[in-house]
């Protein structure tokens, strides 16, 4: 490797320290309210992603394994970018649009997919491909549509928003054709891998059935749709059970399979405290906790996999993973009328019972993510 090589990764890294920081100036000044601040930083971070990406050649020159973690971060920060955009209009307005926050499902699925499909690739002793047009695009489209939501642009924010979300599905689409171009990777999915996948498919309409009545108010929702979205959480909950008990009764257990089980997981449940979030039945507080839990187990477990180790399931992420899966069925019930009228004092209750099942269901997430940190000591100390 030449000298030359070796100065442009370390001013690359550099580069993309700074644009992190940019990015977490940019989440301050939206939490304080300086929108149009916070814009010129954006902007400021446009650049500085143009510069890396076209100038310093970041992305041809930088270690596969750099390469993969540098655009996690990325990617994070822009979700982060976008999510504080999303809870602060919920925060200050009681209001924000739902496009908004199906935008920031989209760029959150994109950047678990991604990275979990990219370690594979790299597991595999494979390059990633370099050339990703649609993904520089829809990268470029997100921090545009940052922007104009921090203007109020409010004749153009639809307009950028979808645009976004069709970019981020074309790169997906693009990432997934050069994957399955390779022989090794074109197998049939097996029926485990199907049952995984339908959650995946199934989780944006379950945002539409939610919201069906197009207001942020759940409780007016028709109780067709209120007993539909229950069924859909119900099936979601059935196949996480089947998924993994077919794999190992037909011998299908694949890596497809480990890497789509828990991202799955990760998207559904996510998705649905969002909703309670825009409807007052989870405070922002304690999503985020259970976000920040989620994926630094995640991000814990593919350290893990870089050092050629393997994390087992917990006890506590499985009782973490039940919990929460009762505790949604117990709210999406107590949301039906004549259900929770059934139940003697809940109607009395009602105002604080979502709440109140939430806050256990935070209480046994965050244990679960302590005792999975203690337990990982020794992965720990590879990199501390």
């Amino acid at each position: 490797m030449s000298e030359n090589t070796t100065d442009v990764r370390l001013r690359s890294r550099i580069w993309s320290l700074l644009r992190a920081l940019v990015f977490v100036c940019v989440i301050i000044f939206i939490w304080l309210g300086m929108a149009k601040t916070a814009c010129a930083f954006v902007l400021i971070a446009l650049i500085m992603g143009w510069v890396n990406l076209y100038q310093l050649r970041s992305q041809e020159i930088e270690k596969p394994y750099y390469r993969l973690w540098l655009n996690v971060v990325d990617g994070l920060l822009q979700f982060s970018v976008m999510t504080s955009i999303f809870v602060r209009d919920l925060y200050y307005s009681e209001s924000a649009e739902k496009l908004l926050g199906i935008g920031c499902a989209f760029i959150l699925g994109r950047l678990i997919a991604h990275s979990l499909f990219s370690l594979g690739v790299l597991r595999e002793g494979k390059k990633l491909p370099q050339k990703r047009r649609w993904s520089k695009l829809a990268n470029l489209a997100t921090t545009v549509t940052m922007g104009v939501y921090l203007l109020n642009l409010e004749d153009y924010q639809q307009i950028c928003m979808v645009a976004t979300i069709l970019l981020i599905v074309a790169s997906t689409v693009a990432y997934a054709y050069w994957y399955y171009r390779d022989p090794a990777h074109r197998k049939p999915l097996s029926i485990a891998s199907q049952l995984t996948m339908s959650r995946i498919v199934l989780t944006p309409f379950f945002l539409w059935v939610f919201f069906y009545d197009n207001d942020l108010n759940y409780s007016n929702n028709s109780i067709v749709f209120k007993v539909l979205a229950l069924a859909m959480v119900l099936g979601f909950m059935l196949t996480d059970f089947l998924d993994g008990k077919l794999a190992r009764a037909m011998g299908e257990v694949s890596t497809l399979g480990k890497y789509l089980d828990p991202f799955s997981d990760k998207i559904s449940n996510m998705t649905i405290f969002m909703c309670f979030i825009a409807t007052n039945y989870a405070p922002v507080w304690m999503v985020a906790l259970i976000y920040f839990r989620e994926s630094s187990v995640e991000t814990l477990r593919t350290l893990a996999a870089s050092e050629g180790l393997i994390m087992p399931a917990r006890k506590s992420g499985k009782w973490k993973t039940a919990l929460q899966g009762i505790g949604i069925v117990a709210i999406l019930l107590g949301a039906i009328e004549p259900v929770r009228a059934l139940v003697p004092g809940l109607g009395d209750i009602w105002h604080i019972f979502p709440t109140i099942v939430m806050g256990i269901i935070t209480a046994i997430t965050i244990i679960s993510g302590i005792d999975y940190f203690v337990s990982s000591k020794h992965i720990l100390k590879k990199f501390v």
